[in-house]
């Protein structure tokens, strides 16, 4: 994700539904306008959508850079190191 939040700093937000929700996602889809970046993967590709009542998001990475998986991921391998060091 490193990569991604580098691209979107300064100009955009990275939204996620939260986890297990992507079937109640998929269906408030109403049209797919657009596909850019798919060489990204489509997971990782910018989709243009249009949609309706979409949400809640999560703001997975924000315009200033701040990465929330990222966060997740140092704190979860802090913990492992300290069960590992018992």
């Amino acid at each position: 994700m490193k990569g991604v939040a580098d691209a979107l700093k300064n100009r955009c937000v990275y939204l996620a539904y939260t986890g297990g929700c992507a079937a109640l996602a998929a269906e408030l889809i109403t049209e797919v306008k657009a596909v850019h970046w798919l060489d990204l993967g489509m997971p990782e590709a910018v989709w243009v959508l249009r949609v309706e009542e979409f949400g809640p998001l999560i703001v997975g990475i924000d315009a200033k850079g701040k990465d929330i998986f990222a966060e997740v991921r140092e704190k979860a391998e802090k913990v492992l190191e300290k069960q590992g060091e018992s």
